[in-house]
């Protein structure tokens, strides 16, 4: 499924290597981490006429010279053979490494690459920006309670932190934490209160949806 938008961390204006491309380079660069078809390892398929349609005078020949500049700068990787390239940074740059989900799907997104080289290197920059996330807070206010009162494990399973994680078909483990989950979806109405929330585990909080 197409994205809806593409999530860029203003902090990229920050990002000193960014601010030395070129204008036009910099325009590929937004282009492509913004594109519909951006999968969650950050990996696109070259679609040169495509792309190249975007903007009025743009060639497929243009499109291929900023490619070129950026692989040279170290801000995308591409392997010709399949077809496809790896937008480097994306994953710091859209903030995954603090999204366990998001991150779970880009494992799996990963596995799926035809690439070799894409696979190694997006698995890097992974692992780089999930040990760079910073650490979740400590539970405080109604979540401690809400935690304390269920026993800090899921309330559907019964799994709770340091339990075994079964592993998802590509062979890498699951991700799985704890959730608040509310009983009545707040979509729906439901209240942000003690009485509504309960502790569910990734799985079941994913498998239960906005459903009461």
């Amino acid at each position: 499924m197409a994205r809806g938008h593409g999530r860029i961390l203003t902090s990229i204006w920050e990002d000193e290597d960014f601010l030395n491309l070129d204008e036009r380079d910099q325009r590929m660069y937004l282009f492509l981490i913004s594109q519909p078809n951006l999968n969650h390892a950050g990996l696109l398929p070259l679609t040169l006429r495509r792309w190249s349609e975007t903007a009025r005078h743009l060639t497929e020949g243009d499109v291929w010279n900023r490619l070129d500049a950026l692989e040279a700068r170290g801000f995308v990787v591409v392997d010709h053979a399949d077809d496809e390239l790896f937008v480097c940074g994306y994953f710091r740059h859209a903030g995954i490494g603090g999204q366990p989900r998001v991150v779970a799907a880009a494992y799996d997104a990963i596995a799926a690459s035809a690439s070799f080289t894409l696979r190694a290197v997006a698995s890097i920059e992974l692992s780089e920006a999930v040990a760079k996330a910073p650490a979740t807070p400590p539970p405080s206010g109604l979540r401690a309670e809400v935690l304390r009162r269920d026993g800090w494990q899921c309330r559907g399973c019964g799994w709770s932190p340091g339990d075994p994680i079964p592993s998802a078909p590509s062979g890498r483990p699951l991700y799985r934490g704890l959730e608040l989950d509310h009983i009545h979806p707040r979509l729906l109405g439901g209240p942000d209160s003690l009485e509504n929330f309960q502790v569910l585990c990734t799985t079941c909080n994913t498998r239960k949806g906005a459903r009461i």
